[in-house]
């Protein structure tokens, strides 16, 4: 017999939104009806928006900084972490937080990037059109502040996030050849925390559907297609899943 590490080992990608960190204390925009002290989201997440007043933008990401460093992983990140014993685990979250990393997951690409780092509003993934662009990023233990510049060309320093008409921070062209390896391998992938209502969400789902062993866990979403669905807390229907799927 052939020793474990010899195995090839499935593949999960597990696609997580807003609903996975709910849990842990962090707010979803659709349960504040899209409101930010009045201000509507897009207001305070967009190129306008900061053009506009940067520093409403860097007050709104401040507290969401803060709400991110007191908040603490729950059980459905602990289970997806779980899951890296026995499977090589993909996650493609929504989420900006680091609560995956935190805990124990080694594989998290973060489509709309990621708070706890802060990068140059002249960054390179944002302007595209041939004018003046710097490489600048950094992890950052504090929030952002106004007057905060970039060391290297002295720009306004703003989070690493990707704001409403920036591009997501991802090649979906690769998305057919980590699909065809899931299906092949029968492995598996698993939707959780998000209504998949709008892009990307909305087109990873229907990607994923040649996919055998596909499951969406929300407390909002219904079945699309031949997903199974696991309705209810996502603490609770995540151990529940990787549970089953450990014991395999």
């Amino acid at each position: 017999m052939p020793e474990q590490s010899e195995i090839r080992k499935r593949t999960v990608v597990v696609f997580s939104g807003a609903g996975l960190s709910a849990e842990s204390g962090i707010p979803t925009f659709r349960d504040s009806n899209g409101l930010w002290e009045n201000h509507r989201v897009e207001d305070v997440a967009s190129p306008g928006g900061w053009r506009r007043d940067p520093a409403l933008v860097l007050r709104f990401y401040e507290l969401r900084f803060r709400g991110v460093q007191t908040a603490q992983p729950n059980e459905a990140h602990r289970s997806i972490a779980r899951l890296q014993a026995k499977f090589n685990v993909l996650n493609i979250t929504q989420n900006i937080d680091d609560l995956l990393e935190r805990a124990g997951c080694e594989n998290v690409v973060h489509l709309h990037g990621l708070i706890i780092r802060r990068k140059c509003e002249f960054h390179h993934d944002i302007f595209s059109d041939g004018g003046y662009t710097c490489d600048f990023k950094t992890h950052q233990d504090v929030p952002v502040k106004l007057g905060d510049l970039c060391p290297k060309c002295g720009g306004q320093l703003r989070p690493d996030v990707v704001w409403f008409g920036e591009a997501v921070n991802f090649d979906f062209d690769q998305l057919s050849v980590l699909v065809d390896e899931v299906d092949r391998h029968d492995g598996v992938f698993i939707c959780i925390g998000t209504s998949a209502q709008v892009a990307p969400a909305s087109h990873l789902i229907p990607i994923f559907s040649p996919v055998k062993n596909k499951y969406i866990i929300d407390v909002k979403t219904r079945p699309t297609g031949d997903y199974t669905l696991l309705e209810g807390p996502a603490t609770a229907m995540m151990k529940k899943l990787a549970d089953r799927l450990m014991s395999e």
